[in-house]
């Protein structure tokens, strides 16, 4: 590795998150190192960006291996690193194992909440104590018949957590149109997932541009230190996925100030997303869950003054340029675009928005960045190959109400 590493930070599993970090840290001059699986390698962006000064991997694809790799990276660096986990699987390790890697790393997670950051039952329940709005939803266990009289269709179904059923990841979500869906999904849910936990909620009406985001840093007492404000424009899949536009705006300050007394309610610690969306039927801004980690696209928030994950590295590693970093104003006149995301989607429509935004703001990429040509070949080497996938498999990353049909 050359010459040792300076309390570096340590990005883990680099996909579009972790790209994010990178480029905000990249910023000044942080000393970066990735973490990633050795497989699949084209997704795992991390490795073609110019910024990190080295590349780690693990394999297998276990919690063993992935936290032995860390221990095994901090023989290489002088004093505590600082890790950003970018992925639910990154922070339900990390969670799992903070006892062994806070003795080389700075581990930003709250010890007190542990894995219920990653229950969305868990979640609901504190947004309603903190007085957050949530959608009309309920809890049940596979194999019961939730009450939802007077729910309003069409309805949302999620596992409570995405756990794991014989060896391969639960699905994602279940949209369901009518009560016929809603029958036929109970169905198969008690006869294949019996006993897991889920929550089934009315889907709010509106498209991805009623999607906000409060993208907040909360120090070790679990104070919320800085805030970012945005919403999604477009993304992909285009009904429930993840963020192919977004723009920086302002939003109603008792929206900001419900996200932060949320935060504080629970001492979360560490980089956090709280998403809302806007129902127009009552003009409340209701809870659709938190990420506990950095999310898609916190590379816009940095790139418009709120710079999260420099934010976090200043904090926990005591350095004196945190109040300046924590004093820049927030710029609304940035947007932001995943090339990746919008080859996907092969929508005319997005490519207009895109030019018509560019008309009066900044555009954000997240790939594109002073030299990162070998990022920006992997990003479109690795939308050809998830459309050529698509085409064959018809998966759009969204299940049916009962299965793949």
């Amino acid at each position: 590795m050359g010459s040792k590493l300076q309390r570096p930070a340590v990005v883990l599993n680099c996909q579009t998150a972790g790209i994010g970090v990178i480029h905000a840290l990249a910023q000044a001059g942080i000393d970066i190192v990735t973490m990633d699986r050795n497989w699949p390698p084209l997704v795992r962006f991390g490795r073609y960006s110019r910024f990190p000064r080295v590349h780690a991997s693990y394999w297998p694809a276990s919690r063993e291996a992935f936290v032995d790799s860390l221990l095994q990276l901090s023989e290489h660096f002088d004093g505590k690193g600082v890790l950003f986990p970018t992925t639910d699987e990154d922070l339900e390790w990390v969670i799992g194992a903070a006892d062994r890697l806070s003795e080389r790393y700075h581990v930003p997670i709250a010890t007190e909440i542990g894995l219920r950051i990653l229950q969305k039952n868990w979640q609901y329940a504190m947004a309603e104590r903190a007085g957050v709005p949530t959608p009309h939803h309920q809890l049940f266990v596979g194999g019961e018949t939730p009450d939802t009289r007077e729910f309003r269709f069409p309805l949302i179904l999620k596992p409570s957590v995405r756990e794991v059923i014989s060896g391969s990841r639960m699905f994602r979500l279940r949209l369901l149109e009518s009560p016929a869906d809603l029958d036929r999904c109970l169905e198969d849910i008690a006869r294949n997932y019996s006993g897991y936990h889920f929550q089934i909620a009315e889907n709010i009406p509106g498209g991805p541009d009623q999607l906000y985001t409060i993208g907040s840093y909360s120090n070790r007492e679990g104070h919320v230190l800085r805030s970012y404000t945005g919403r999604k424009l477009t993304q992909y899949p285009f009904s429930h996925g993840m963020a192919s536009v977004a723009e920086t705006m302002e939003l109603p300050p008792h929206v900001v100030e419900h996200a932060k007394a949320l935060l504080e309610a629970v001492r979360f610690h560490g980089i956090s997303q709280v998403e809302l969306k806007y129902d127009a039927r009552d003009g409340l801004h209701k809870l659709l869950e938190i990420n506990g980690r950095s999310w898609h696209w916190i590379k816009l928030a940095a790139f418009s003054g709120v710079n999260l994950p420099l934010i976090q590295y200043y904090d926990l590693t005591a350095d004196p340029r945190l109040a300046d970093v924590l004093s820049v104003p927030q710029v609304d006149s940035r947007f932001y675009v995943n090339e990746y995301h919008v080859r996907l989607n092969r929508m005319p429509s997005e490519h207009a928005l895109i030019q018509e935004l560019a008309r009066h703001k900044v555009r954000i990429s997240a790939a594109a960045q002073a030299g990162e040509w070998r990022l920006c070949l992997a990003f479109r080497l690795a939308a050809v190959f998830k459309s050529l996938r698509r085409r064959v498999t018809g998966e759009y990353g969204i299940e049916h109400p009962f299965g793949r049909g």
